[in-house]
């Protein structure tokens, strides 16, 4: 369960940003792949699922929020010898050139989810599903005047993601899909730099844990915001806040100087910083956890 934003800026170009919401502690790593047709890509991954999504020397980038509730559900149920087939059709779009023949490449191949595939000039939203058994999904282009924003539930495919009518479980997880993505498209309107987008997604905006679009619950079991993402294009460089995350990797590999992408870490800091960027219209709102 996760929620991704977008937004272009005049200096920047598209910018993407994602916050991890995961049910338990991921093991993170980065691996860098380089394809013959000279296509470096550089992959964000979780050890524990074998998840995967980032961006390649292109300047393409791939973000993605779960459309698929079981498997978002029993994710952490696989085992780690088993590759995630969402996370390998990212790792195939990457290999494209362009964020528009990546985005068909990721429909092609049958890509769940909503997913935005960017790069410095252009901005794609996949929204991607199986309905019984077949899959369903819209595409569009993003106008640069434009953000956008999504959770776990379907906007182009209002049948897809978590459901009020199914069961107790799926109602309140839709209620915390909708709630993080009117968070979510606050923030992003807002932002006037990237920054402020990934650090905007850090602060607490309604006082419950699941319904807030940093989710800091510490209940076993509970969905947490593990990591944060951001792709920003033009710099070729995906930026890792870990947040509650294990992370390792090489720094030497990573800043390597003929690489065409880069890692920067950042730090916890800005989840314990009040950022100044006014006060949202439901902040301090108490929201009824009706399943009706």
């Amino acid at each position: 369960m996760c929620v991704v934003i977008a937004k272009y800026f005049d200096d920047h170009g598209w910018v993407a940003v994602k916050n991890r919401d995961r049910n338990y502690v991921p093991e993170i790593s980065f691996h860098r792949h380089k394809e013959k047709n000279g296509i470096e890509r550089l992959l964000f991954e979780d050890d524990v699922t074998k998840y995967m999504e980032g961006l390649n020397s292109n300047g393409v980038g791939i973000l993605s929020a779960s459309l698929m509730v079981v498997n978002d559900e029993k994710e952490i149920s696989k085992s780690a010898k088993e590759r995630s087939p969402h996370g390998l059709a990212i790792k195939k779009a990457l290999e494209n050139g362009s964020a528009y023949d990546a985005v068909r490449a990721a429909a092609e191949y049958k890509l769940t989810g909503n997913t935005l595939v960017i790069d410095r000039e252009n901005c794609f939203l996949l929204e991607g599903c199986l309905m019984n058994g077949e899959y369903k999904f819209k595409l569009k282009q993003i106008p640069k005047d434009q953000t956008v924003a999504r959770s776990n539930h379907g906007v182009w495919l209002d049948w897809a993601g978590y459901q009020r009518g199914v069961n107790k479980s799926q109602a309140l997880s839709r209620i915390s899909s909708e709630a993080r993505l009117a968070q979510a498209q606050y923030v992003v309107n807002q932002a006037k730099d990237p920054e402020e987008m990934i650090d905007g997604l850090c602060q607490i905006y309604i006082e419950d844990p699941q319904l807030n679009v940093m989710r800091t619950s510490t209940e076993s079991k509970k969905m947490r915001t593990t990591a944060q993402i951001m792709i920003i294009p033009e710099e070729h460089t995906l930026y890792c806040r870990p947040v509650s995350s294990h992370i390792t990797f090489d720094f030497w590999k990573l800043n390597d100087p003929k690489a065409g992408t880069w890692v920067e870490i950042l730090s916890n800091r800005a989840l314990y910083q009040k950022q100044q960027m006014g006060d949202p219209p439901f902040s301090g709102m108490k929201i009824r956890h009706t399943t009706e």
